[in-house]
């Protein structure tokens, strides 16, 4: 018989084959899920479990209470987060029907402890997405970036809503955009930080914008490895205010990006005078950008 917990409390002790039990409903645990970040490859996330409801045989995230809680800088801020299962819970209850973010509830365990069930949402990060093209960087920023970043607008917008409704999304990263593999939809997921910053979602879309238009990430060790030249053009400036290291500045790499978006990722580098308060003025800003793109291109087939 294998082992049923109620108490999740010790969830370092629950292991692959072991049962949970939440509010009446067993789900069978399969594996930690794992996460790479920061140069650690795949390491393991011992609080989040993936398990297969017993009675329905579908996949979910299980996600324990974990009380983790550390500081990262922003340019001159140096920001405090904190992990929270309620905070997860109310965007939860904000999101449910909305097919931009995961979908799942809270339940708690016999401790009172509040486990998230969420629903698994089959498919790569967004980064995995980026780096599956095959395509030079080129040939994707001139046939593929705009379709991409269509669907980073759109994300925007969902995040908007999150605002919207007094909540925020608390930890914006290129690997919490899952692309929907049955679909190719951007859905969000892992909402359970808090911070003291309440810009933090805004200056956090700037790195997901990044990624997206470097195909991946740029730092100036790479850049100037690639095109040594680079070395005397590239300042401080240049930088992201997130990661002093990445490129900001991306056209002074790719110089075929367009002006008008560059001026957007401008606005999250070290050298920006003016700066994005709402992540409706970046979802605006990209809508612009994509129209004026499709009138081009109406234009020139037109000639």
């Amino acid at each position: 018989m294998p082992k049923v917990w109620t108490d999740t409390t010790n969830f370092m002790s629950i292991e692959r084959d072991h049962v949970i039990e939440l509010e009446g409903e067993r789900f069978l645990v399969r594996c930690n899920e794992r996460e790479g970040r920061f140069g650690l490859d795949e390491q393991p996330k011992f609080w989040v479990k993936r398990a297969a409801g017993l009675a329905t045989g579908k996949t979910h995230i299980l996600k324990m209470v974990f009380g983790e809680e550390f500081k990262i800088r922003v340019g001159a801020l140096e920001v405090r987060c904190c992990r929270s299962a309620e905070k997860e819970g109310r965007v939860l209850d904000v999101v449910r029907g909305d097919a931009s973010f995961m979908q799942g509830r809270t339940a708690p365990d016999s401790r009172g402890n509040l486990v998230r069930i969420i629903d698994f949402i089959p498919g790569p990060d967004l980064l995995s997405y980026l780096h599956s093209i095959r395509a030079p960087h080129e040939e994707y920023a001139r046939t593929m970036l705009p379709g991409v970043l269509a669907r980073v607008a759109e994300s925007c917008r969902a995040i908007q809503r999150l605002h919207d409704a007094g909540v925020c999304h608390g930890d914006i990263r290129n690997d919490h955009l899952i692309v929907e593999r049955k679909t190719g939809r951007f859905r969000w997921i892992d909402f359970d930080l808090n911070q003291d910053f309440p810009d933090f979602d805004v200056w956090s879309l700037g790195n997901v914008l990044h990624c997206v238009a470097a195909k991946g990430f740029t730092t100036f060790g790479d850049a100037i490895q690639a095109r040594p030249e680079l070395a005397g053009r590239l300042v401080a400036d240049d930088a992201s205010v997130f990661f002093p290291h990445r490129v900001m500045n991306l056209r002074k790499v790719y110089p075929y990006l367009p002006e008008r978006l560059n001026r957007i990722l401008l606005r999250f580098s070290a050298g920006a005078e003016v700066c994005f308060d709402r992540v409706s003025q970046i979802a605006g800003e990209l809508a612009e950008w994509q129209e004026g793109t499709e009138c081009g291109a109406e234009a020139q087939s037109s000639n």
